[in-house]
């Protein structure tokens, strides 16, 4: 039976992790060959690379700091090069500065922009130049962007509310190569960077009309039907999956 992604490459920013090695597992599940980049969390990458590479299919833990200019943009090129196409790109990797506007530093604000804005910034103008025709782009952006929900959230809102609109833009530009992009806005997720037994947790779930966190897999789906044939229209939408937070 054919797979959804057989034979297609995938590269995932952010992919040891969280909703990002998430997504990178359910691509190969589904048939993709799929590259991950990793910050600073080396064992945990290399640990991802080897469950998917035991799918069956090839994969790679790549150091990337996306904090560093055109690290991004250098990574989507050689990655391309290497294996010859790029079908499908993820933009995940992302950070959560724990400041409010008044106390965020000019390193905090700084850092946060260029992981989270920047970096995306970079692998769409690579990907314009490298990725095969037919391509998707997904981004991995938040609820945040639609607004900031409680103190501490405004310089992280910020920044997604500018890959938010960066993706729309790709979607308009890129759409004459046949390469889609999209957005998926999660919200209140169980991971690391915002556990389900966090101190915010108990509030986020009271605004959730489901009343519960979601969980990566559900966004990893979603990812998958994005990178997938079955969305071969679906292009520059800003698709919410947060529980109904938002509605």
């Amino acid at each position: 039976m054919t797979k959804r992604l057989d034979g297609k490459l995938a590269l995932v920013t952010g992919g040891s992790r969280g909703i990002g090695a998430e997504i990178a597992k359910q691509y190969a599940r589904e048939g993709a060959h799929v590259i991950i980049s990793y910050g600073g969390s080396k064992d945990a990458a290399e640990a991802v690379a080897a469950e998917i590479t035991a799918m069956g299919v090839k994969s790679e833990a790549i150091q990337c700091d996306a904090a560093e200019k055109n690290a991004t943009d250098k990574l989507v090129r050689e990655v391309a090069e290497k294996y010859g196409h790029l079908d499908i790109l993820v933009n995940n990797a992302g950070v959560y500065p724990l400041t409010t506007i008044r106390k965020c530093s000019d390193e905090d604000w700084d850092r946060t922009m260029a992981i989270n804005l920047r970096a995306p910034f970079e692998a769409f103008r690579a990907a314009y130049d490298v990725m095969t025709p037919g391509g998707s782009i997904i981004t991995i952006g938040s609820i945040a962007a639609l607004g900031a929900m409680f103190p501490g959230v405004g310089v992280y809102s910020a920044s997604k509310a500018g890959v938010q609109l960066l993706s729309r833009g790709a979607a308009r530009e890129f759409g004459k190569k046949q390469i889609r992009s999209n957005v998926i806005q999660p919200g209140p997720i169980d991971t690391d960077m915002n556990p389900a037994d966090g101190d915010k947790a108990d509030m986020q779930r009271m605004m959730v009309p489901l009343g519960r966190y979601g969980e990566v897999e559900e966004i990893a789906k979603l990812a998958t039907f994005l990178a997938s044939d079955e969305s071969s229209y679906v292009n520059g939408a800003i698709i919410n999956a947060d529980g109904g937070l938002n509605s």
